[in-house]
This record gives structure tokens, C-alpha cells and sequence, in this order.
């Protein structure tokens, strides 16, 4: 058997103490050394609950807080941590107010002979119609891809965003 060094020998030193304690704290100890039993008083229970229902029967709820609520619960038209161009960017608008398809283009991945794009969280490679309607991908570098319009044939350049 080889030797054990000297961080050897300590770790199965600290190893061998906590061992030792546990042993101790649960067999000998035992689960009444140092703890208290707390038992609940139920005519204690029942004043509190009594006293929390008072409270809130005290306060009702006033028209500010009712529309505070109602407000809280409606769905938010756009984020308001955002400035107004970038999240026109981000749903796809562009500066004449004109909706256009979003596309971003995350991810290149190059097996052999075959190159994919990550366009949306989706794999394509070139020449494949895109989730997209109306567009397909046409050609495929590690740092943009091209991507055709089929009914206007326009062709845009989308660079890669990591």
C-alpha cells in the first residue's frame, strides 16, 4: 500500500472528527439535549385568528386599491423599460412604422461538408423556406446569413447575433 501524504492524512483526520461528532450528536446526545418542545395553546390560536379577522375587516378595500388591482392583472402593450426604438426593434418595426418579419440570425454550425443556421431557434441550412412566410434562406456564412423575400425578391443580409 503506497504511502499517504501529509493533505491525505489531514483530510481523514477532519473526516474521522466529523464522523466522531455525528455519532455523538445523534446516539448520545440524543434529540432532547438542548431543544425545547413548544406546544400551541389553542385558545391562544383562536384569539389570534380573531384578532387577524378584526384587522381585516377594519380595513376595505377603497376604489384606489381596487383599481390598482384591476390595472395589475391587465396584459402590458409593450414593456416600459424599453425606449421606443428599441422596442420597435425588437417586435419588428421599423422606422416607418411598417411590420416586418423578425429574424435573428444566433447561431452558424459547420459539420464537413454541411452548414446550418440557427434563425430563430430554428436549424436551417441554405435554400429552406423559413418558419417564416414568404421567406428561405439562400446562402450561409459564419458571420451573416442572406436571407430571400419571395414575394417582393428582396434579399436581406442578417449579421449574427451572439
Amino acid at each position: 500500500m503506497k504511502k499517504l501524504n501529509k493533505r491525505q492524512i489531514i483530510i481523514l483526520a477532519v473526516t474521522a472528527l466529523v464522523a466522531l461528532y455525528a455519532a455523538y450528536d445523534l446516539l448520545i446526545a440524543g434529540p432532547t439535549v438542548g431543544k425545547t418542545k413548544i406546544e400551541a395553546k389553542p385558545v391562544e390560536i383562536g384569539s389570534f385568528v380573531n384578532m387577524i379577522r378584526s384587522d381585516l375587516s377594519k380595513s376595505k378595500a377603497t376604489s384606489v386599491d381596487i383599481y390598482v388591482a384591476a390595472r395589475a392583472e391587465t396584459e402590458w402593450n409593450r414593456s416600459p423599460f424599453w425606449e421606443k426604438t428599441s422596442y420597435g426593434e425588437f417586435i419588428g418595426k421599423e422606422a416607418g412604422g411598417v411590420v416586418t418579419a423578425k429574424i435573428v440570425y444566433s447561431g452558424y454550425i459547420e459539420a464537413g461538408l454541411k452548414k446550418m443556421a440557427i434563425i430563430n431557434g430554428w436549424e436551417y441550412e441554405a435554400g429552406e423556406s423559413l418558419d417564416i412566410e414568404g421567406y428561405s434562406l439562400k446562402s450561409i456564412s459564419p458571420s451573416r446569413v442572406l436571407i430571400v423575400n419571395r414575394n417582393t425578391f428582396s434579399e436581406l443580409y442578417v449579421q449574427i447575433q451572439e
